[in-house]
């Protein structure tokens, strides 16, 4: 038997946006055939607003927050508790307050969740046009990146990845991503496993668990740019007649 892995935003879904109706066609009949799981940076509520609730339930379970919390069912199976450091959350302000971003910003720029936080100069509560811009920007400044950086230098005690298209996540060392291949293969020590991500480049927020899986025998990654891979990649894209 062959344990599947997926990343959400990006690799599901577009970032932040709910699970294409077309996708879901294709996608949910394979799923109910298959033992699979979720794993994403994100809470289960925000899962479940991108996510339709029948694919939602025929998943074997959710890791959310970088795998710092499970659920199956409904009900979470464990959490990890995380109370960020005063100095962290005071730098993180100042590069909201001194960004060289021109353009408006937004509010929820520092989202604190089980065992991380999710930080955005631009903010969360962004419309999705505004997304797009910044990650535009961003990619041509490289503001994250620096960010990480900084971060990097000041904080050797957390772990700090670029998420998605307008976010950094940040957790203490040991509670990244990277935790879940761990757990998968105490639950499934036989069983081949395969991760689908769109970000398991170095400095991807994918990256920790690719690495991590990399490491342990039986495993596969598949690097994915969006759900339309993830149909080739599982032989689903065939053109309806």
């Amino acid at each position: 038997m062959t344990i599947y892995v997926f990343d959400l935003d990006g690799t599901l879904t577009p970032p932040r946006l709910p699970m294409q109706e077309d996708f879901t066609a294709k996608f949910l009949p394979w799923l109910q055939q298959h033992t699979a799981f979720i794993a994403t940076g994100s809470n289960l509520s925000k899962v479940a607003e991108q996510m339709p609730a029948q694919v939602l339930n025929a998943f074997g379970g959710v890791y959310c927050s970088m795998g710092n919390e499970f659920w199956r069912g409904g009900s979470y199976v464990y959490q990890n508790k995380f109370i960020p450091d005063a100095r962290l959350l005071a730098l993180l302000e100042s590069f909201r307050r001194n960004t060289a971003y021109p353009y408006t910003l937004y509010p929820n720029y520092i989202e604190i969740r089980t065992g991380m936080l999710n930080f955005s100069v631009l903010g969360r509560d962004c419309p999705y046009e505004e997304r797009l811009r910044y990650q535009k920007w961003d990619t041509a400044h490289k503001e994250r990146l620096q960010i990480k950086e900084k971060l990097e230098t000041e904080f050797p005690q957390y772990e700090f990845s670029v998420g998605g298209s307008i976010s950094i996540d940040i957790n203490p060392c040991g509670c990244s991503k990277a935790q879940i291949a761990g757990r998968l293969r105490q639950n499934f020590p036989d069983e081949k496993i395969v991760f689908f991500g769109d970000r398991t480049m170095p400095g991807g927020n994918d990256y920790e668990l690719a690495e991590a899986l990399r490491c342990l025998p039986n495993t596969k990654i598949v690097q994915v740019d969006g759900p339309a891979e993830v149909l080739t990649a599982l032989h689903l894209d065939k053109k309806d007649d």
